[in-house]
């Protein structure tokens, strides 16, 4: 088994990326993470779509080695769910004689059941929510062969812990832990009561949550800083209100994509206000980064982007200075205003 991964060991890399410390796990990971959801293709879950259209697997390989070959970037997210399972495939595929050079995290508990091919091909089947003591080792043998490799180096609830088995599930993670095969263990998940339980039974090295400037997550911050626990957030954008795109235009949804359900037009337009936070150093994508990046809780901020260049871009928010005191006033006058 490696050794935590070290910033020399990007030595040869020309990226300005910078690295921090994943809590107590002790892992170094880059301050900027690569979402692999968009990578895993189109699926249906219980008739919405819960997926993408397909970029393809050379493209998705190829995407993920410039990220690290170039970039520096050295943390990547996905999860058993997303594709079917084809998104772990996929970063088997790309991560294939370079292991070493990555953090991989993977999630369990969510899984597809009944997969079966709609007549334009795209997967389809039931959501099926799973973290029983007999599953989650089948999970995560599941997830290592997909992935090609013999350990995973962050493993997260995907889906509520079964209180009623969530002490054995412990007890196998951290017997995994010993074996080599995880890390660090932890949840994804909205609902900070759910991570108060995991670190009430000995199970929260990491918490991968949503957390944007709009939208912050005092709590989640506070029981992290009290017991170290690493920070992967997501959702910068805010759903893409928050990339700049949309402030004048909202995207137009079809009805068979879930985004459209939890989306409306007007929670576009009514950011639009924070379009003087962007000047001729800082696109709005990057002020939106650089106000995570300025919490210090902050481990690394996952994005679930589709080109390289919009992780180029990303990237170089690492390297930004960290917004003024006037800035986060202004974005606070704002919050107020959106929100209450």
């Amino acid at each position: 088994m490696r050794d935590n991964l070290r910033i020399d060991d990007y030595s040869c890399v020309e990226t300005n990326m910078k690295y921090r410390i994943l809590g107590k796990s002790g892992l170094r990971v880059s301050e900027i993470g690569v979402g692999a959801w968009q990578l895993g293709g189109p699926l249906v879950l219980d008739g919405k779509t819960d997926g993408h259209p397909d970029v393809g697997v050379d493209f998705s390989t190829d995407l993920i080695r410039r990220c690290g070959d170039e970039l520096g970037i050295n943390f990547l997210d996905t999860a058993e769910q997303y594709g079917a399972g084809e998104s772990e495939r996929r970063v088997g595929l790309a991560l294939a004689g370079q292991r070493d050079k990555w953090i991989v995290s993977t999630k369990f508990g969510m899984q597809v059941g009944d997969v079966q091919r709609l007549p334009d091909g795209t997967p389809s089947g039931k959501r099926v929510n799973d973290v029983s003591a007999k599953q989650v080792p089948i999970s995560l043998e599941n997830s290592l062969r997909r992935l090609r490799t013999d350990h995973v180096d962050v493993y997260l609830y995907h889906s509520p812990p079964d209180r009623a088995e969530a002490e054995t599930v412990a007890r196998f993670l951290e017997s995994a832990k010993r074996k080599g095969q995880i890390r660090a263990v932890g949840i994804s998940t909205m609902k900070f009561e759910l991570a108060e339980y995991l670190q009430s039974i000995g199970c929260l090295d990491v918490i991968q949550f949503p957390e944007n400037m709009i939208e912050p997550q005092p709590r989640f911050r506070a029981l992290m800083s009290q017991h170290n626990i690493g920070g992967i957030l997501r959702g910068a954008f805010a759903g893409g209100r928050l990339s700049g795109k949309y402030f004048h235009q909202p995207p137009q949804f079809s009805p068979q994509d879930i985004r459209g359900t939890r989306l409306r037009p007007e929670d576009f337009a009514k950011f639009a206000g924070l379009e003087s936070l962007v000047n001729e150093n800082r696109s709005m994508p990057q002020a939106a980064l650089r106000w995570l990046l300025d919490q210090p809780t902050t481990s690394t901020i996952i994005l679930g982007s589709k080109t390289f260049e919009e992780y180029r871009d990303a990237t170089a928010a690492t390297d930004l200075p960290a917004l003024t005191s006037g800035e986060q006033s202004q974005i606070d006058a704002m919050r107020v205003q959106l929100v209450g």
